[in-house]
């Protein structure tokens, strides 16, 4: 039996308001916060389906700017001439190269993105780490110098270590947790910004 009313307010409010997504109010409370959006934008959404982000993004970046959606699912719902949408698996080169290929380099990196839970604490943190890992590892090759990142991270032991290792690469680390995120829900949000692309590593 589920834990969580699915229809909670932020879904009606998603389906009233065209949201693809009950998700798109946990971007907008962050960008409220840490003001991370801002005209003409160029914007990577990984693990974008259903697409809620991705919405959000376009309406903050307005007609000047772009937002490109990634996941392994195909994004449907979403018009917008400044959005393209990529289907594929971020590990893999030929994803990189699209986006390369698309934008030279990125302003902002968001990324709503979680691995199939298994109800197990634990484990379920670990896999959204490793996650996470994955998308940075594209972030460090795409993300452009002062830019930001944000993204989710199912809470666990790994937290503080994550956000140690981000304080190299970024100026400013947060950790946040919005009201549209379930009663009960271990996901919560880091925000790095300012990347410092000169301190990247090579491994």
């Amino acid at each position: 039996m589920a834990t969580y009313d699915r229809k909670d307010k932020f879904y009606q409010k998603a389906k009233r308001e065209g949201y693809l997504s009950r998700a798109a109010y946990k971007l907008i409370e962050i960008d409220i916060k840490y003001k991370l959006f801002r005209k003409n934008m160029t914007v990577l959404d990984c693990g974008a389906a259903p697409g809620g982000w991705s919405q959000v993004a376009i309406e903050k970046i307005g007609k000047g700017g772009k937002v490109v959606g990634v996941d392994l699912d195909e994004i449907k719902g979403i018009h917008s001439p400044n959005f393209v949408g990529i289907v594929g698996d971020i590990e893999l080169d030929e994803i990189l190269e699209k986006l390369l290929t698309i934008s030279s380099r990125y302003d902002l990196v968001i990324s709503d993105i979680a691995p199939n839970t298994i109800g197990v604490r634990d484990a379920d943190h670990y896999n959204s780490y490793e996650l996470v890992m994955t998308v940075f590892s594209l972030v460090k090759k795409c993300l452009d110098n002062g830019g930001s990142f944000i993204f989710k991270l199912f809470e666990g032991e790994l937290r503080s270590k994550l956000v140690k290792d981000l304080k190299v690469f970024f100026k400013d680390v947060y950790t946040f947790k919005p009201e549209a995120t379930r009663k009960g829900s271990m996901e919560l949000y880091i925000v790095a910004k300012g990347f410092i692309k000169n301190n990247l590593i090579e491994s």
